[in-house]
């Protein structure tokens, strides 16, 4: 029974916390993240390279007759770009798997365009990134998060017909910007409809590599990277029926002072979850601030000390995060909270840096079997910390400035994703005590950051730098 106003945190636990309504919308929202999925995760098996040889010569079209020979003999090698001094002008793939490579024969010379198409991809993914956190603020979290999937039905169908790797190449730069789009809104989403013990579930349940091994199972069945497309789009269509299931966040409405349209929102979650409310007329308190409701950029990532702080700290994060590895984890966050938790896992990365760069430099015995075992250890912590990571970021800005500030270091993440394979250095340890000393910095500097575990979510940026509390305002 609700008869007083309520901060929306208030109102999500008088609605039952996690009802049937925060089920439906996260069991949906995690189904339509199969096509983001199979987009971005089928660009593996799409700019695959099948064993391939050159066919100048007549003996080299008859594969009855290669496979008569040994491999490892001169006749009509694999994967030679050159037959005595001339180079090969007929290029023969084995039967079987159908891709980019096989379609536009982008090997020898051309054999540069399938990883540059896979960076045009993740550049997509970067500006995707940007322009969903700013579209997140201006239209809500809605409308980008369901064009998102609009885009990549478009753009694998297009993707379908491409008739040269060019055309390929801007689809994919389209499925990379509406990747990025969607994640950015559906992790926002998500969780201002939830309380705080249920955020790093939400975020950290591994629904991406489940979707990733059913990829791979049509992709061995497929074998054509047209199909794949056109399948994957297939796929994205029934995602657009989530529309009448996923409703605009009420938290965004509440941020931007529309009260009236956040209460009818609530009293639809009444209904799904079966809670009766009393009093609805202005059930959700006035927000305190001394600003009237404007249109927020970038900018304001860095509107008080505190939250330079926390952008500073936050953007250390998740550089370490794309420099060192990407993953998905789940579960101790609910031990240790998400501040420890991040810590002990930057701990993890910098110990078994810094043991691998020693043993590398100095040569030491059983060097292999040293640095099998501690590089695993700092993949485990760096990967485990992706989840902490990602929960604070959601829970540390308010909602004028949530999908902003994901979206923003999603952004640094992308970029040292980049840099971390240039990191590779010809002299032993180098690239893992660098590897060491980002992780050493990383948990200092997350010691720095607030706990938000149990918190309630901000929703507008605070006139003073007081940390947010239960007991105050909805502001940080």
């Amino acid at each position: 029974m609700v008869e007083k106003e309520l901060t929306p945190d208030e109102v999500i636990d008088a609605l039952g916390g996690c009802g049937r309504f925060q089920w439906r919308i996260n069991v949906v929202a995690h189904l339509m993240k199969t096509i983001v999925a199979f987009s971005i995760s089928s660009m593996i098996i799409i700019s695959a390279t099948p064993t391939w040889r050159c066919a100048d010569s007549k003996e080299c079209t008859n594969l009855t007759l290669i496979n008569s020979y040994n491999e490892s003999t001169s006749f009509c090698p694999t994967k030679t770009c050159t037959i005595g001094n001339s180079s090969c002008k007929n290029i023969q793939f084995d039967e079987g798997l159908k891709t980019i490579v096989t379609e536009f024969e982008l090997v020898c010379d051309r054999d540069f365009i399938p990883s540059t198409t896979m960076s045009i991809q993740i550049a997509g993914t970067l500006v995707g990134n940007v322009i969903a956190g700013q579209l997140g603020e201006i239209f809500g979290r809605k409308r980008p998060f369901f064009f998102a999937v609009v885009i990549l039905i478009i753009a694998n169908v297009i993707g379908f017909f491409a008739n040269s790797w060019i055309v390929f190449a801007v689809c994919r730069f389209f499925v990379g910007l509406a990747a990025g789009s969607f994640m950015t809104m559906k992790y926002a989403l998500l969780c201002e409809f939830s309380l705080a013990n249920w955020r790093a579930w939400i975020i950290g349940f591994p629904s991406w590599p489940m979707q990733a091994c059913v990829l791979a199972f049509l992709g061995w069945l497929i074998k054509d990277w047209r199909y794949i497309q056109i399948m994957t789009a297939a796929i994205g269509i029934p995602c657009l029926i989530g529309w009448w299931w996923i409703p605009e966040s009420f938290r965004w409405h509440v941020a931007h002072d529309r009260q009236d349209v956040a209460e009818s929102i609530i009293q639809h979650v009444a209904k799904v979850n079966k809670k009766k409310l009393t009093n609805t007329d202005h059930i959700l308190r006035k927000l305190e601030t001394d600003k009237k409701d404007k249109k927020h950029t970038v900018l304001d990532l860095f509107a008080s000390r505190k939250l330079i702080v926390v952008s500073l700290l936050l953007a250390l994060n998740w550089i370490a995060l794309g420099i060192v590895s990407y993953g998905i984890a789940f579960g101790i966050q609910a031990l240790f909270g998400r501040r420890l938790t991040a810590v002990i896992c930057f701990i993890a990365v910098a110990v078994g840096g810094f043991v691998v760069g020693g043993v590398q430099s100095a040569d030491a015995p059983n060097k292999d079997m040293l640095t099998n075992i501690f590089a695993l250890i700092a993949n485990i912590g760096i990967t485990t910390a992706w989840g902490p990571v990602q929960t604070m970021t959601i829970e540390l800005y308010p909602t004028v400035i949530r999908t902003i500030g994901f979206g923003t270091l999603s952004v640094f993440g992308r970029v040292a994703a980049m840099v971390g394979p240039q990191l590779d250095s010809k002299v032993p340890g180098v690239m893992y005590h660098v590897i060491g000393a980002i992780g050493f910095i990383c948990a200092i500097g997350s010691l720095k950051l607030p706990e938000t575990m149990g918190m309630d979510l901000a929703d507008k940026i605070a006139t003073n730098n007081k940390v947010s509390q239960k007991s105050e305002t909805n502001n940080t």
